[in-house]
């Protein structure tokens, strides 16, 4: 059975949005019959991260905050750094936070990660505040994070890294030409965000990796 270990705090807007929209992968890959460990909310910090990899998950998908060199868990504490990412030895690991791939992302890669998938700059996810209480209905967020989530949806089918970055690319075109067309005023700031991220996608490692059991 293939096992995925995610991670999702939720303490501020940001966390909130990206605990809730995650849950799409979550669903998707339980229905492939995978197994599923959660670390959400008070239990994302670092020894609770760190016990569950334990368990050999084949795949690790972290949201968050994050700079450089550290991916932030719950409270602001930290999760993942250069320190400890030597536990993600064999994993095909994607973090959901800003600027992590430039130092982070690397040197998991060096202690062992098979890819290390993540964000070279900001992440951005742009939210109508009349929506924050049901992130899933923002308008705004909606085909941000949808483009964000068919990087593990595609890996949780069984495809490659880079088959799966190529699938958030393409989706990421079909919404932005309706971007790019549309003459509602808040659409410009998801178009915004939609560029942003998809260029500071990116990935260390082996990109024609898949998911093992």
């Amino acid at each position: 059975m293939k096992k995925m270990l995610i991670v999702r705090p939720d303490y501020d807007k940001g966390t909130n949005y990206l605990f809730f929209w995650s849950q799409e992968v979550i669903d998707f890959a339980q229905d492939k019959n995978w197994h599923v460990e959660k670390s959400d909310r008070e239990k994302a910090i670092r020894h609770e991260f760190e016990s569950r990899l334990k368990n050999n998950p084949g795949f690790v998908f972290i949201n968050g905050h994050g700079n450089d060199d550290t991916v932030i868990g719950h409270d602001r504490q930290p999760l993942v750094d250069t320190y400890n990412c030597f536990l993600l030895k064999g994993t095909i690991t994607f973090t959901r936070a800003c600027n992590c791939i430039k130092s982070l992302g690397k040197k998991a890669v060096v202690a062992g990660c098979t890819t290390f998938i993540g964000y070279n700059r900001e992440f951005w996810v742009p939210r109508l505040h009349k929506f924050e209480a049901t992130p899933l209905k923002d308008p705004l967020a909606k085909p941000v994070v949808e483009v964000s989530n068919a990087v593990p949806l595609s890996l949780i089918k069984g495809n490659s890294v880079e088959d799966a970055i190529g699938s958030s690319a393409t989706i990421a075109e079909k919404h932005i030409l309706k971007l790019i067309l549309s003459k509602e005023q808040y659409d410009r700031v998801t178009l915004k965000a939609m560029i942003n991220n998809l260029g500071a996608l990116d990935y260390e490692g082996e990109k024609t990796a898949k998911i093992n059991e």
